[in-house]
């Protein structure tokens, strides 16, 4: 039929990867090496030594295939999840809105009003404009969080009676 084996008019044959080329070649010498490594170590076994490690093998793996089994049935993961009830945080209303609580004191309030005039005289000077640029690239709500908590603070200053 044809009909999966048409190929795009002018389309480059695959390129070469030397690297997974050198990887093939290096696990194929892997392998080699390895079978005749095991060839020396078993060349003066008897058929009897042959039967013997058989079995050893299978005994071996069987047992440990058994435990695995036997384990997934009566035993506990020590890594387990567990279930436990979701508590609801202290700050929220039954109507599951916030409560305003949180507070700024006035310290805090200058340590952040600092902070603004600080990263303020960094975009001003020409030589303090890259580290305000790369400091607003790592934290790019930086400067929007730092006026939202100064009008939060501003509210609260003018709501108190």
């Amino acid at each position: 039929m044809g009909l999966f084996n048409r190929q795009k008019k002018g389309a480059a044959p695959p390129q070469r990867n030397v690297v997974s080329e050198r990887l093939d070649s290096y696990t194929v010498k892997a392998t080699i090496a390895w079978a005749n490594w095991m060839a020396l170590r078993t060349a003066g076994l008897t058929k009897k030594g042959w039967l013997t490690a058989l079995a050893s093998f299978v005994l071996l793996m069987g047992s440990y295939s058994g435990y695995l089994i036997v384990s997934a049935f009566t035993g506990t993961a020590p890594n387990s999840l567990k279930v436990a009830a979701i508590r609801k945080p202290a700050h929220t209303s039954n109507t599951g809105e916030a409560k305003i609580q949180a507070r700024i004191s006035d310290a805090e309030y200058h340590r952040i009003q600092g902070f603004h005039q600080y990263m303020d005289s960094l975009a001003a000077d020409p030589k303090g404009r890259k580290a305000y640029e790369s400091i607003i690239t790592k934290r790019p709500g930086l400067m929007d969080s730092v006026r939202q908590v100064e009008k939060y603070y501003q509210q609260l200053k003018t709501s108190k009676p």
